[in-house]
């Protein structure tokens, strides 16, 4: 039975989510199956639509509106917190049920940061993680608890831009 890991791809560059999409490209190389859940990323529109040309291999899912120039206010700011509970408890329900070999929690570490989420509560989500399954986390900035949790950490940071 194959073995899973965590890894992390995080830091101020760009490119972390192109980097978690090529182990998700390799992974339904390797025959196996991928779900990508995206938070606070409304932008990523022509990538996305791309990789839903793979589907059913490889699924993306987004549960957040796109806000293009929209001021955050409280009330956005509720709204985006709701929207980002659902994607959260969506990555529950396929850590639970095993329903992939890979899963992508790109810029889940974002929500952390600003406060979406605690690192206790995706902790927890890892802890539940079936041994053969690979969880794909990115964002900005490491919790240090998260980054004891993991197999592998990788910080991406542009030299020039």
């Amino acid at each position: 039975m194959r073995q899973g890991q965590i890894s992390i791809y995080y830091g101020a560059g760009k490119g972390k989510t192109c980097v978690a999409v090529g182990r998700g490209l390799r992974a339904i190389g390797d025959d196996l199956r991928v779900v990508m859940i995206q938070f606070m990323d409304y932008h990523n529109n022509k990538e996305i639509e791309l990789l839903k040309k793979l589907e059913p291999d490889f699924r993306i899912f987004r549960f957040e509106k796109n806000r293009v120039e929209q001021e955050i206010d409280d009330t956005v700011r509720r709204e985006i917190s709701g929207e980002i509970k659902n994607a959260f408890n969506f990555a529950r329900k396929i850590v639970d049920t095993g329903e992939c070999e890979m899963l992508l929690l790109d810029g889940v570490l974002e929500c952390i940061e600003k406060g979406f989420l605690s690192a206790e509560q995706l902790e927890e989500l890892l802890n539940k993680r079936p041994d053969f399954m690979d969880i794909i986390l990115t964002g900005d900035a490491l919790p240090p608890t998260i980054a004891e949790r993991s197999d592998c950490i990788y910080q991406i940071k542009a030299e020039k831009q």
